[in-house]
């Protein structure tokens, strides 16, 4: 190994003899470190060498290092070393025997790396193990930084079972959002899309309690993040929690502006196309997520505060679910506890004892036996359905049932499994309680888009129903700016007819003229003509003859729930 060895006192480099032939007294390099095995990906390339070393109290840590940081001069690699504890000597003659010892060494054992968590065939990993067997070979994630806070493990199940799961039993929101947690990692299995769940109320209501207490499946409250983050920023977060669950808090803190694109980019799956400094493409980071969000407001608000419409995949993909049950917050039963502050600072506290690792029992159990569990949950999840479809509901409602459905499946395969010391249905009932709190919150069983357009179509009305549009019948002493039509009071209602081209470029700006005519007519706002025609030939002041365009019922328009 190129003239180094290592001792207990380190790593040492022995010089040639001097000119007289005489051994040369050897050089202290760094700290015990130890390259234990040689890595590479399934193509044989990104390859590594995995060290072992030893902070200043003893403790050892592992990291599968890309060798690639070892081009140039190594400043990254040495940084995460000295972070670490290893001690270094001091100078460039310590810098470059380092590298030149780590790059000489070249021990038999080979193991497979992987660059990102989750899935890798049908071994889950995770920063600092593997759950599952890949043909007898060792598998370890390999990254430029280690993620020691990432999956940490603190307490027993036992305890995690006693002092957070069981106190989650009749309370909706917490036994929905835990089983979500259980959910993620098996959306490779199932085939299921990507989305997200945004707990929405006001403050101080328990809201970022449910997620430390969820999060405590998989790990401590550093695996929390806040929405208020640029595009790149959340690229890589979402890239750290491949076939996890993310909890993201406060979405307030979004720029509004680019909430539409984030909700897009988070469950499409993919981050941006960019290109190396050589201008060739890098490869795109890709996850598969669940993702659990809070919040003062829901996505639509900040979508429509940045004057952006509101699209029917954005509820699809970020299902708004109404935070509060009650009087107590997010907590309909606080089990025993005089108030629900206290009940909450207990959460909390017991998030930050036990957490990290259910979920880890929880893959190793599926993988036992994935046919006859995948069976359970598609089962389940298609009674689910059958129960809760609302009777003509639009494919959107559909779509987002099937999300819950699943969600409620894998909640009741963890509490078969004694995971979570619930009762028999305790998250097929959670599931039920916020699918219909989400229901009733959105109004209705229609698709979204249809209440977007009534929403704009009446905003139109209510701001301009004035000012653009002239009186008939009256002689009016101003004249019309930017009129849009004309208005009559027919029986105790205003009429609106509006010219073809006004209501295709301003009152239906943004959406499908077509799709919104339709919607508009059954609605009855639309007063079709006696043929069926979207325009109706009118008599208006100042043309010779009729003039076609769309004729509005005001009394239908200010009166109908959107």
């Amino acid at each position: 190994m190129d003239n180094f060895f290592l001792n207990e006192s380190g790593v040492w480099f022995t010089p040639p003899r001097n000119s007289k032939g005489e051994p040369s007294e050897p050089i202290w390099v760094c700290s015990p470190l130890e390259v234990l095995a040689i890595t590479r990906d399934h193509d044989n390339e990104n390859h590594g060498k995995l060290l072992r070393f030893y902070d200043y109290d003893g403790v050892e840590h592992r990291w599968p290092m890309p060798m690639e940081l070892l081009a140039g001069d190594g400043a990254t690699y040495r940084q995460i070393l000295l972070s670490g504890g290893v001690q270094i000597k001091e100078g460039k003659q310590g810098r470059d025997f380092l590298s030149r010892y780590i790059q000489s060494s070249n021990p038999k054992e080979r193991l497979r790396c992987v660059n990102r968590l989750g899935w890798y065939k049908d071994v889950y990993i995770l920063p600092n193990t593997t759950i599952g067997n890949c043909k007898n070979e060792k598998i370890v994630y390999q990254t430029h930084r280690p993620l020691t806070s990432y999956h940490e493990e603190k307490g027993s199940l036992e305890a995690w079972k006693n002092e957070i799961s069981y106190f989650c039993t009749d309370n909706s929101r917490l036994s929905f959002c835990m089983s979500i947690a259980f959910a993620a990692p098996l959306l490779h299995f199932f085939g299921e899309e990507n989305g997200g769940f945004h707990l929405k109320g006001q403050s101080s209501g328990g809201k970022t309690t449910v997620l430390k207490v969820v999060l405590s499946v998989w790990g401590g409250e550093t695996m929390l993040h806040t929405w208020r983050s640029t595009s790149n920023g959340l690229e890589a977060i979402a890239a750290l929690h491949n076939d996890n669950l993310l909890c993201l808090d406060e979405l307030g803190k979004l720029e509004p502006k680019i909430a539409g694109e984030i909700a897009y980019l988070l469950v499409n799956g993919s981050g941006k196309q960019r290109c190396d400094r050589s201008g060739y493409a890098r490869s795109k980071q890709t996850w598969r997520l669940l993702f659990l969000s809070s919040g003062e407001v829901g996505l639509p608000d900040l979508i429509r505060q940045a004057g952006q419409k509101v699209r029917g995949g954005h509820e699809v993909r970020v299902v708004d679910i109404p935070a509060f049950t009650g009087e107590h917050g997010v907590f309909e039963y606080l089990h025993d506890f005089s108030s629900g502050d206290e009940f909450s600072r207990m959460l909390c506290t017991n998030a930050e004892k036990y957490h990290g690792i259910a979920g880890k029992v929880f893959i190793r159990e599926f993988l036992n036996d994935i046919p006859r569990y995948k069976e359970q949950v598609l089962q389940v999840g298609e009674e689910f359905k059958k129960e809760n479809a609302p009777p003509g509901a639009d494919g959107q409602v559909l779509r987002v049932l099937n999300r819950f459905s699943f969600i409620a499946a894998v909640g009741e395969l963890v509490t078969d499994l004694g995971i979570t010391n619930w009762a028999q249905e305790e998250a097929l009932w959670a599931a039920k309680t916020c699918f219909e709190a989400w229901l009733k919150s959105r109004g209705g069983i229609s698709a979204q888009e249809g209440q977007e357009i009534l929403r704009q179509v009446r905003h139109y009305f209510e701001q301009h129903g004035d000012s653009r549009f002239t009186t008939i019948g009256t002689d009016d002493s101003y004249k019309t700016l930017n009129r849009s039509g004309f208005k009559k009071m027919i029986g105790e209602a205003w009429h609106y007819f509006v010219f073809p081209e006004s209501f295709k470029q301003d009152i239906c700006a943004g959406f499908d003229i077509n799709v919104a005519v339709s919607i508009l007519a059954e609605k009855g706002w639309l007063i079709r003509d006696a043929n069926g025609r979207n325009t109706r030939a009118e008599n208006l002041p100042g043309f010779e003859s009729t003039t076609r365009c769309y004729r509005f019922d005001g009394a239908k328009i200010f009166a109908d729930e959107v």
